[in-house]
């Protein structure tokens, strides 16, 4: 958790630093804006307007996969155990249907989860395929 924080932090500080040294940040944001704008009047802008779609779309697919990552990170304690064991009884747990942002998660992760349902103690949660 505390690695988490101090890359938000050193981000932000960065991000900081070239607003505060150079107003790249204002700027950036100030150009998306009003090539926007001259991309739906149709008048000319400082870049052409399939290389400006283009960066939008990368900065888009740049973002998602960054709070993809974020978001597989919190959810990667989610899988507690390995193999068809439930960690609570110990008994074998059934494998049971996942839903969908749970085959995301192992998509994003590049593991193969599954969820487990304990017939005898009631536990369902994910686990890791053994």
């Amino acid at each position: 958790m505390i690695r988490k924080g101090l890359a938000f932090t050193s981000l932000f500080l960065l991000l900081a630093g070239v607003e505060l040294s150079t107003e790249g940040i204002s700027l950036i944001l100030a150009r998306l804006r009003t090539g926007l704008s001259a991309l739906l009047s149709g008048i000319g802008f400082h870049v052409s307007g399939m290389r400006f779609c283009v960066g939008v779309v990368a900065l888009a697919v740049g973002m998602t996969i960054w709070v993809l990552l974020i978001w597989s990170d919190r959810h990667r304690r989610d899988a507690i155990t390995v193999g068809s064991t439930c960690p609570q009884c110990g008994n074998r747990a059934r494998r049971v249907k996942r839903r969908g942002w749970e085959r995301l998660l192992s998509l994003v992760l590049g593991e193969q989860m599954v969820r487990r349902y304990c017939e005898h103690c009631g536990w369902s949660g994910l686990t890791l395929r053994g």
